[in-house]
């Protein structure tokens, strides 16, 4: 399950007006329930979105699975739900990675 992490509190229509505006017309964006967002490319190509946020406020965490029965569950987790994460990464800005310990 893909997962991308803002610095930054993101509500789930701030979510989804940055999903439209980096994936374009062809993807259709719908809220699912009050933390969620469902991402639509097609009858088959579908992942669920799910925000969480830190208890301080200060970033938020999307949870990308992508939908569907055994094999386009598969499908979509390796395909549109990267897309969707790497959307969010590239729209949002994703947290810096933390530096290896020694």
């Amino acid at each position: 399950m893909p997962s991308a992490t803002i610095p930054r509190q993101v509500t789930p229509e701030q979510a989804a007006d940055a999903l439209r505006e980096q994936l374009g017309d062809s993807y259709k964006i719908t809220p699912q329930g009050e933390d969620g967002l469902t991402v639509k490319h097609g009858a088959l190509s579908f992942a669920t979105v799910l925000l969480g946020q830190d208890e301080d406020g200060t970033a938020t965490t999307f949870h990308v699975h992508g939908g569907g029965l055994i094999i386009t569950r598969l499908v979509n987790e390796l395909g549109i739900a990267r897309t969707v994460t790497e959307a969010i990464k590239e729209s949002l800005g994703s947290a810096p990675s933390s530096p290896p310990s020694s």
